[in-house]
Parts: structure tokens; C-alpha cells; sequence
């Protein structure tokens, strides 16, 4: 070690300063460095990472004092921005007052909201449903800021005592709303550290982590501290989003990707050090701000600044030592045992799947709404959309259902997978290629993979995240990965066994039959040694390691099989786009939204991803239902589902961790002849539910008259002679 530094951090450290080097020299603007020029970059970059800090704390006081990590933070701060400007713009309130009722009344009574009716119920969960009820708060959030102001529309919030007002420093002035944000985030940044290591509360938050019934034991009381974590940390994500909503604009996706900076800032400090978190911050404000100012990364990637995050989170993830070993722990929601699905099964219902989406596609079902018809090019279009994303949703279930490996950048494996087809097949349509594709994606996602899948989960989701965002700011937007001349138009159409598959209805088809396959493969996979090997190492990968299963490998190989049917699904997906459009195919939030959708489905369940048909599905379908004319209220009812449904069926894990293809299987299996091991399942659940009666002296159920012989006979009372009846058909 050098310096009492792990010879991994040396080693980024080293990669990274090197790289840095050669990356100035080469982009280099060749501005004058002034002395005015420098102190703007400087100040503007540690306002930027005062901001970013004050996310950050937030994001660490909770995981701290709670355990779980909220991705939520941003959109708390996306809300809370919003109602901040209908108060002080909309309303005319002052800007003080209007600050003091969403800080100091708001914030924290969302925060202990949130504590009281979900987060509590997260504390023995796994941590993909903790993770994914924070997405589904976010999802929420967001949905609600679009339907309650209408978020397309251009708004500004005011600068704190205007920007012309502020310090002058020479050469620039320091505006009162940015000197403000710096002397706030290291205030707040000094007392939370304070609070938490010098406080009786501060103590009692660390210690509930860590052990909630002895902290209750020695005086604490476990949810009176857990909402006060909560409430502090959306107070501090309310007043980061107000803070920096004049400098960013009203925006709620530009509001909402600021929480990403915060992670590699929390991700620096390692989650739990505010100090080296506050120092993260600052540091990306300054790379990020300075970068800005003397690079030019020409015209190929102009927001490539922007990557400074996600670069600086992969290093630190990498730069991390390896995790230890994790034994397993009792799940009470979860049953016994699982029952496969045989393969006999899973070729049923990949038959019925193809012949419902015949039936409905044709119009053959009449739902009693509307008369139905063949699905014309509206209806078609959204079903290949949904079933586009329902093939990248398969990925997902071996990673993080089986394997219980988080992936937040599905779209970034599919993204690559429309690439190298496109970059294959050209304009030759040959669907040929597509297998390809799935074979020189896999290698992509190990190599992503190695660096992390030492770590822990969080860090792995952490990871994904940093993947997505740089893909979509550097990547995607390249010119080399599409070229421009195809922006806007169609994707080649794909030639396969013969058949051009150019028209709307056959390449639907196309689409459920590979579901169909993909769906299938997974039934096989999932009974195969290396499916019980990727369930293994969820459940406990110290006893995997005890028998011989090399855990990080492991890890590795299901990241490349994912990638690997992410690539391919990205062909179809990008067919339905039509382009490679980074800002809305490959948006980090729509990949958001089909985990959490999958999640919701029930991760662990081969057929999963079919839940991501959910928004273009009902989508159409209002749009359908609009053209008759007459279910008006039923189309708005569908445009609310579509808007909330996703975050709402999320949130449902909190009640229901397997998920609701789980829920929906139980309920459907015993009405299958053979599945005579369902409804004897069914049974003895509802026998052991069944009340007890008068008579059975408060027990579950009767003593029988054997076993009131075999309790006599214990307790030495035994008669003489047992009639031959036994007790209880004695006539005395």
C-alpha cells in the first residue's frame, strides 16, 4: 500500500489523472487562461457542486440512518421546485415564505409520509424491492409535477435577490443567490455531520440502522427516528431542487437527472462519509464547470461534459475493495419452495401467447366495448412498441430476478445491439445477423460486469446507472454509431428464412413468436445448472463459495447472457423507433420505468417482461376506444392508468414482494387438471386458516380419538381397558 491506500485506488487514481492529461491535451480550446476566466470557472463550478452536495447529503443521511437508498431524492426536489414557483410566481408569495412552507412544512411531512406508509415495511425486504419502491416514488413524483402543472410549459423560478445583485470579485461578480447555495450546502453539510456523530438522535439514527430491536432496548424508539431520517433527507432534496431550479430551468427531466451527479458524489464518500461526499460534490462541480470551459470536445460531442459524473462513479466503483462474502437471511414473505415450470408448461403457454395475439390482432374477441377489427396501423404500432420492450424486459429476469443483480441500463445493452446490427446487416435486412448480435453483445456486458460484480448490489445498480448516462451523453449521440442521414427514417426491416418482414401485422408476429422463444429459452434455462447456480448466489454467496461456485464469474456470465438477449431485443426495439434517438429510445428514465415494471411483474418469473407491454398497450387501446366515441370515461381512465400505473404497481411490492404474475399464477394453477400439487397446497393453506370452533378448547383444530389415547398413555392415565372403538365411538 502507499500511503495506507488500497493499491486499487491507486491504480484508478493514477488511470484517471493519466487520462485526464491526455484528454486536455488533446482538447484543449486554446482560450487564454485569465485570471477572470479561472475565478468564474471556479466559483460557478463550487456553486454547481454546493448544489450537487446538498442531493448528496441527503442521499447519505438517509442510507445512513435507514438502510435504504432512495432514489427518489431528485424527484422530491423536481415537486418540491414546483410547488415552490406556484407559490412565489403563480400565488406572489415572498420568496422567504414560500421557501419556509415547502422546507420546513412540506418536505418533511412527505418524508415521514413516505416512512410511515412504505418505507418501514422495506426494512427486512431484499434490496432489489427497496430499490425498486424508490423508483416507483420517483415514476410517481414526476407523473404527478406532469399532470398537475402541465410540465411542458416553459417556467422560471426567480434567482434569490436577482442575479445582477451579488459580491464583487474584479474581473466578475458573484451573484447573492449562488454565494447563498455555497454557505448553505457547508452549513448543512457541518450540522448534519454533528448531528449525527455528536447528538443523542444522531446516535440513535446510526445505531436503529444497525440493529432496530437492541437500539429499542436501550431507549431508542426505531420510528420516531426513521421518520425523522426521512424527513430530513427530503427536506434537504426540496432545498436543493428549489435552489437549483433558476439555473436549470423548470424541467423536470433536466431537474430529476441532477440526483445522478449526487450519486457519484454519495458513491465517492461511500455512501455513508458526508465529509468525502461534500468533497465529491465539489470536485464534480469544478471538473465539470472547468472541463466546459477549456475543452472543446467538437461538434461530435458537445454535451460530452456532461459524462464527468457517470465517469467519476465508475471509477470510484471500480476503485472500491471487493465485498465480503454475504450469507443468506430468512425472508418470512417468501414460501418454502418454488415450483419450476416443466418444459411440457412452458411450450403451452409460448402456443397460447401466439394464438391470443392472432385472435386479438384480427379482431376475433369481442370485449363487449367497442365491435372489434383487424388492429389497423395505430393499434399494430403500439403492440410492436410494447412487444419491443417486452423482448428487452427478458433480459432482466435471469440478472436480477435469479442472480439478484441489479440493472438499471437495459437500454444501453440494447442500444449497443442496434448498433452493431445496424453496422452488420447495413442495408441488407438480413435477420440473419441477429444471433450474431447476441453473441458479440455478451462480451460487452462481462466487460462491464468485471469491474463490479466483486461488489455489492447497490454498487452494481450504482454502476448502471453511471453506464446509461454515459452511453446516452457520449455514445448514442455520435454521428459513426447512425449516420445522420438516417435520423428520422426507418430502421432496415428484417429479412428472415425468406420473408421480408416490412408490413405492421407480420412484424408483430415476428415479435411474439421471438417473445414466444425468449420466453421459453428462460423456462429451459431456468432448470438448468447454470440457472440453479444464478439462484444459488442470491440466496447465499458464502455457501455458493463454500460448495465450489466461483461467485464473481458467476456474476459475470449472467451479466453476458443478459446483455446478450438485450442486444438482440434492441434490433427489434430500434426497428419500432425507427432511429437511434439517445434522447427518447435510450432515455436513462424509460429504462427506469421497465425494471420497474418487470419488478412489479414479478423479476424472478420467465414471463415478466411481459408486463412492459403495459403503456403502449393501454396506450392504444384509449386511443381505440376514443375513436368510438362513446367510453369517454373509460379513455380517461386508461390515460390515468398509463400515467400512474407503472409507479402504483410498484409500489404494490411493498405488500406483495414476488410479484403479480406470482399472485395471478396461484390463483390460476388450481383449475388446472394436473396441477392437483396447487390445489393441495390451497387446501392446507385454508385449513390452517380455518377458525377454530367451540369445543376444540381454543385449538386450531380436534383432538382425534387416537390421539387422545396417545396423550392418556403419556400422561400415565391410560385405562385399563381401551374400548376397540377407541374414545370416541364409546357408548359409556
Amino acid at each position: 500500500m502507499i500511503l495506507g491506500l488500497r493499491p486499487s485506488v491507486v491504480i484508478t487514481t493514477a488511470v484517471a489523472v493519466v487520462g485526464a492529461v491526455i484528454l486536455t491535451i488533446f482538447t484543449w480550446a486554446g482560450s487564454p487562461v485569465t485570471s477572470g476566466t479561472f475565478l468564474v470557472a471556479t466559483y460557478t463550478g463550487l456553486f454547481l457542486g454546493a448544489l450537487w452536495a446538498m442531493y448528496a447529503t441527503g442521499l447519505v443521511v438517509v442510507y445512513t440512518t435507514t438502510g435504504v437508498f432512495n432514489f427518489a431524492q431528485g424527484a422530491i426536489g423536481v415537486f418540491s421546485a414546483f410547488l415552490y414557483w406556484e407559490l412565489h410566481v403563480n400565488r406572489d408569495w415572498h420568496s422567504i415564505a414560500a421557501l419556509l412552507v415547502v422546507v420546513g412544512l412540506f418536505a418533511p411531512a412527505l418524508g415521514v409520509l413516505l416512512d410511515i406508509m412504505l418505507m418501514r415495511r422495506l426494512r427486512t425486504a431484499t434490496l432489489v424491492v427497496q430499490l425498486m419502491v424508490t423508483v416507483a416514488v420517483m415514476v410517481l413524483l414526476l407523473a404527478l409535477v406532469g399532470v398537475v402543472w402541465e410540465a411542458d410549459t416553459a417556467r422560471r423560478v426567480p434567482f434569490l435577490f436577482g442575479i445582477e445583485n451579488g459580491v464583487d470579485l474584479g474581473p466578475s461578480r458573484l451573484p447573492w443567490h449562488r454565494l447563498i447555495v455555497i454557505i448553505v450546502a457547508i452549513a448543512i453539510a457541518v450540522s448534519m455531520r454533528y448531528l449525527l456523530r455528536r447528538t443523542r438522535i444522531g446516535t440513535a439514527m446510526r445505531a436503529v440502522v444497525d440493529n432496530r430491536e437492541l437500539a429499542a432496548l436501550n431507549g431508542a424508539r426505531p420510528n420516531v427516528v426513521s421518520s425523522t431520517s426521512w424527513a430530513l433527507g427530503s427536506m434537504l432534496g426540496a432545498l436543493g431542487g428549489i435552489l437549483i431550479a433558476p439555473e436549470l430551468g423548470l424541467d423536470p427531466a433536466t431537474l430529476n437527472s441532477v440526483v445522478i451527479i449526487a450519486f457519484a458524489a454519495a458513491a465517492f464518500g461511500a455512501l455513508r462519509n458526508l465529509p468525502l461526499a461534500v468533497v465529491g460534490a465539489m470536485l464534480l462541480g469544478l471538473l465539470r464547470q472547468h472541463s466546459e470551459t477549456w475543452l472543446d470536445f467538437g461538434p461530435n460531442f458537445q454535451i460530452a461534459h456532461r459524462s464527468v459524473a457517470p465517469l467519476l462513479l465508475f471509477a470510484v466503483v471500480v476503485a472500491l475493495p471487493q465485498a465480503r462474502l454475504q450469507v443468506g437471511r430468512v425472508a418470512h414473505h417468501l414460501r418454502r419452495h418454488e415450483r419450476y415450470t416443466n418444459w411440457w408448461e412452458g411450450l403451452i403457454g409460448c402456443g397460447v401467447i401466439i394464438l391470443l395475439a392472432v385472435m386479438l390482432s384480427g379482431g376475433w374477441l369481442n370485449f363487449k366495448i367497442w365491435d372489434p377489427a383487424p388492429w389497423g396501423l395505430l393499434e399494430l404500432n403500439s403492440a410492436n412498441a410494447a412487444l419491443a420492450m417486452a423482448l428487452i424486459g427478458c433480459s432482466l429476469v435471469p440478472l436480477i430476478g435469479w442472480a439478484g443483480q441489479l440493472n438499471f441500463a437495459p437500454l444501453a445493452f440494447a442500444g449497443f445491439g442496434a448498433f452493431v446490427y445496424l453496422k452488420l446487416a447495413g442495408d441488407t435486412a438480413s435477420g440473419y445477423w441477429i444471433p450474431l448480435v447476441g453473441l458479440l453483445c455478451a462480451p460487452f456486458g462481462a466487460l462491464v460486469a468485471l469491474p463490479a460484480a466483486r461488489l455489492r448490489g447497490l454498487y452494481l445498480a450504482l454502476m448502471t446507472v453511471a453506464l446509461a448516462q454515459a452511453m446516452s451523453l457520449i455514445f448514442f449521440p455520435h454521428p459513426s454509431v447512425i449516420p445522420r442521414t438516417k435520423v428520422g427514417l426507418q430502421f432496415p426491416d428484417i429479412e428472415l428464412f425468406g420473408i421480408t418482414f416490412d408490413d405492421r401485422r407480420g412484424f408483430f408476429m415476428l415479435l411474439v413468436c421471438t417473445f414466444a422463444i425468449f420466453v421459453y429459452a428462460l423456462v429451459l434455462l431456468r432448470r438448468s445448472r447454470f440457472g440453479r447456480r444464478w439462484i444459488a448466489i442470491n440466496d447465499s454467496q458464502a455457501a455458493s463459495a463454500t460448495l465450489g461456485v466461483p461467485v464473481v464469474w458467476t456474476k459475470v456470465v449472467v451479466y453476458a447472457v443478459s446483455a446478450a438477449i438485450a442486444g438482440i431485443a434492441g434490433v427489434f426495439w430500434a426497428t419500432v423507433a425507427g432511429n437511434l434517438d439517445s434522447a427518447q429510445s435510450f432515455d436513462l428514465l424509460i429504462g427506469f420505468e421497465a425494471v420497474l415494471l418487470v419488478a412489479a411483474a414479478g423479476v424472478s418469473i420467465p414471463l415478466a417482461g411481459i408486463f412492459l407491454i403495459f403503456k403502449p398497450l393501454f396506450t392504444g387501446l384509449a386511443a381505440r376506444l376514443e375513436e368510438a366515441g362513446n367510453v369517454d370515461y373509460l379513455v380517461t381512465f386508461l390515460d390515468q392508468l398509463v400515467i400512474f400505473g407503472p409507479g402504483l404497481m410498484a409500489i404494490g411490492m411493498v405488500f406483495n414482494p414476488r410479484g403479480a404474475i406470482f399472485e395471478m399464477g396461484r390463483g390460476f394453477s388450481p383449475i388446472l387438471p394436473w396441477r392437483k400439487d396447487a390445489r393441495a397446497e390451497i387446501a392446507a393453506e385454508n385449513a390452517q386458516k380455518r377458525e377454530p370452533e367451540i369445543g376444540e378448547l381454543g385449538l386450531e383444530r380436534p383432538f382425534t380419538p387416537e390421539e387422545v389415547i396417545a396423550i392418556d398413555r403419556r400422561l400415565g392415565i391410560l385405562d385399563e381397558v381401551v374400548p376397540k372403538e377407541g374414545y370416541g365411538n364409546s357408548r359409556s
